[in-house]
């Protein structure tokens, strides 16, 4: 009886220790503590409560926003303003400050609206299209890719989709709740179709500028009056419109680039389920973590194997330059100069100095036709010195030894005998 209360608590145990250890693996695959962040650990602590962070693969996270209307897309909710930046998007939301001024945003079948973090502030990141009676806007996928010295590059080919487009009528594109006059999807289907493509981003120093649509086409066809609005910084995270003196102004929260390095050391985020739509392959990543991780003495070693990489690949590039020139000197000769190895005579020679046979004597034997030829050319009285006499003995019948005379010195001596007899 005690051995089979003893069996039963040691059965009981390992069953609470295998439900304990599949616990903690379904609470690792539900979120991953990492800490290779990239461009999202600064914004990590702001917008977590706002929605959830996703790692869709081994340093690459992205957001996403919880709590959010039906058929909710990006810079839909808030209000477009022209600026010293040109088309400045203020939005209504709390997570707008950072989402719709930095990073792209993309759609995912399985996840919704995701939004990849970028370090590069802009007054808004949207492509344009218009026509007589409409204008509409839809934010940049993350494989366009801004720099200062290029601008907006697409890293592969990419049409929006028609549920990205917000269309508008022209009057209505300065309105406070502009997303509540948004066209259906299906009325964006056929403007897609009957638009033409708009807009440019520019460079002013460190500013971004948004052109877009031209603004006085916009207060021509609208039949209004566009403000320019000032913008200002401010210590508090958020973006507002503040009216100072019958003038409206915006404020918004900008970090600088030593808050961006004040990052935290780890963030919680939730592994992906399954694999995405969106092609990481194609997104152009910082190099920054690989250079803030990599210490001076790393640097020190990388710069040296560079450099004996370098020593490296100078030989080779001598090397294989030296038999370019072997191999052109090749095909300039003639065939008749070069041996049957294909190198030529100067190669060749050097090789036989190596050898062991290098002192006898090369002795150039002629070849039939040559000998043919030399044949040809001699006087007929030399040709019989010519051919061995053993060669001859076969060739020519055995003689008699006495001598034969020839038709024509018998006919000469029978005549000087009938001269005699007369």
């Amino acid at each position: 009886m005690k051995r089979l209360i003893l069996t039963l608590t040691l059965l009981a145990s390992a069953a609470g220790t295998a439900s304990a250890n599949h616990m903690n693996t379904a609470h690792q695959l539900s979120v991953r503590i990492s800490a290779s962040f990239g461009d999202a650990g600064y914004f990590y602590g702001s917008l977590a409560p706002y929605g959830e962070w996703i790692e869709l693969e081994d340093g690459f996270h992205v957001w996403r926003p919880a709590r959010i209307r039906r058929g909710w897309r990006p810079y839909l909710y808030g209000r477009w303003t022209w600026t010293d930046y040109g088309w400045y998007w203020v939005s209504s939301e709390p997570f707008g400050w950072a989402v719709f001024h930095y990073g792209r945003w993309y759609y995912d079948d399985f996840y919704g609206w995701v939004w990849v973090p970028d370090r590069v502030w802009g007054p808004s990141w949207v492509e344009w299209r218009y026509n007589n009676d409409y204008l509409g806007w839809a934010p940049l996928p993350p494989y366009a890719s801004f720099s200062f010295g290029i601008g907006i590059r697409f890293t592969t080919r990419w049409v929006a989709p028609v549920h990205y487009w917000n269309f508008v009528r022209y009057r209505h594109f300065s309105s406070h709740s502009v997303g509540r006059e948004v066209m259906s999807v299906e009325h964006s289907r056929r403007l897609i179709g009957t638009t033409r493509s708009a807009g440019r981003y520019e460079v002013n120093g460190d500013r971004v500028i948004n052109r877009g649509v031209d603004r006085n086409l916009v207060e021509r066809r609208g039949k209004m009056k566009v403000e320019r609005l000032e913008v200002t910084e401010t210590r508090n995270h958020g973006e507002r419109i503040v009216r100072d003196q019958n003038r409206e102004r915006i404020e918004v929260f900008r970090p600088g680039r030593t808050e961006f390095e004040r990052t935290p050391e780890r963030i919680n985020a939730r592994r992906a389920e399954r694999g995405t739509s969106l092609d990481l392959e194609r997104i152009e990543r910082p190099r920054r973590e690989k250079e803030k991780t990599r210490g001076r003495d790393d640097v020190g070693q990388e710069s040296r194997s560079d450099e004996g990489r370098g020593r490296i690949d100078n030989r080779q590039e001598e090397r294989k330059k030296k038999n370019d020139q072997e191999g052109e000197q090749i095909n300039r000769m003639p065939p008749t100069d070069q041996r049957r190895d294909g190198f030529p005579p100067r190669i060749f020679e050097r090789r036989e100095s190596n050898s062991r046979d290098s002192e006898r004597p090369q002795v150039k034997r002629p070849s039939p036709t040559e000998r043919r030829e030399v044949l040809r050319e001699r006087p007929r009285e030399n040709r019989r010195e010519v051919s061995p006499p053993q060669q001859r003995q076969k060739s020519e019948p055995q003689r008699s030894t006495q001598k034969r005379e020839s038709p024509r010195g018998s006919e000469q001596r029978g005549g000087r005998e009938r001269r005699k007899d007369g």
